[in-house]
């Protein structure tokens, strides 16, 4: 019996057999729910961790109010909602809870949606709504102080309206040119700053060639007042910083070369620049709209490089959880 089994099996495709050895390995010898519970553990310790307090008002008259499937339940004597230890993160509500760990190892791996939604043999919406969710609540942690010399410099993606029906003009074709030549309205500007502490900001600016006020809107309140601002030539950084009376260096490449001083340069960012447009061509073009998502998910990736994957999926999934965030599908669907 084992013998035809065995005789079958190797009949098959190499990619029915990898297809079908996973599947036996999830039904057998997955640790996901071992793993998940942990998790919980981390996430109730970390939301709580200065005393249980009200997810919804922040009140500390809490209560425990039973038990529904083998979670703990709480109520607030305030606000009279009731909540549990996942209340307002990414994982609350799921019909899945033994497929979250998967997903964010997928996640830490910067896989597409249909290859998430194969893997965990989820709807494609389903996919694309748990990663949303996750990276909103990613961003809401915002973005730790620029110090010391602070290279900026701006990046460019093309405008897609993916998603929306457009009405003013006819569809782009995937892979097409724009119709106007070098910067313009149809491209977005992505500033990115970065320090030589490593930490950086990377976020959409507007259209177009990017003016100072954008720019102080989107890395303004991140840059130490000590900082040294390190740029190129352009006026717009010139102007943002005299509104932040930020000390400024600018690299003229024409005469000065790629380093100045020894020590002042657009290197860092520039690297950067091309690792998040390598990065950013596996999605195949990105709905404008969510564009500071994948930026913001780029960026955590990056600071968690140097770790462990298992760590990496842990600090992905507590820092998702830590704060309170009611993003649901109906948010998501209106955004």
């Amino acid at each position: 019996m084992w013998e035809d089994v065995y005789t079958d099996f190797m009949d098959l495709p190499k990619h029915e057999q990898q297809k079908l050895f996973n599947l036996l390995k999830e039904d057998f010898f997955s640790n996901e729910d071992t793993d998940m519970s942990d998790a919980y553990t981390s996430i109730r310790e970390m939301r709580f961790n200065e005393g249980l307090g009200c997810v919804h008002c922040g009140s500390v008259k809490v209560k425990r109010n039973g038990k529904y499937r083998d979670r703990q339940r709480y109520l607030c004597r305030d606000c009279g909602k009731s909540f549990n230890d996942l209340t307002n993160t990414p994982i609350s509500g799921t019909r899945y809870l033994g497929k979250w760990s998967t997903f964010f190892h997928l996640m830490v791996e910067g896989y597409t949606l249909p290859r998430i939604a194969e893997r965990l043999e989820i709807h494609l919406s389903t996919a694309f709504y748990w990663r949303h969710k996750v990276l909103f609540a990613l961003r809401s942690l915002g973005f730790q102080t620029l110090k010391g010399i602070v290279e900026s410099d701006e990046t460019f993606f093309k405008e897609s309206l993916k998603g929306r029906e457009v009405v003013d003009r006819k569809p782009k074709k995937r892979g097409g040119r724009d119709k106007k030549r070098g910067i313009s309205n149809l491209k977005i500007a992505v500033v990115v700053a970065q320090d030589r502490n490593g930490q950086v900001i990377a976020r959409k600016a507007g259209t177009g060639r990017v003016r100072a006020e954008e720019i102080d809107a989107v890395i303004g309140d991140y840059i130490d007042q000590s900082s040294l601002l390190c740029t190129d030539t352009a006026t717009n950084y010139k102007k943002f910083a005299l509104i932040k009376n930020l000390k400024h260096e600018t690299i003229n490449l024409s005469k000065e070369g790629y380093v100045k001083k020894g020590i002042y340069h657009l290197q860092h960012v520039n690297s950067y620049h091309k690792r998040l447009k390598d990065w950013m061509q596996r999605f195949q073009g990105v709905a404008t709209k969510y564009l500071d998502n994948y930026l913001y998910w780029f960026n955590v990736l990056q600071q968690s490089k140097k770790m462990t994957t298992k760590q990496r999926v842990n600090q992905m999934l507590l820092s998702a959880c830590q704060k309170s965030n009611p993003i649901t599908v109906n948010t998501l669907r209106e955004f």
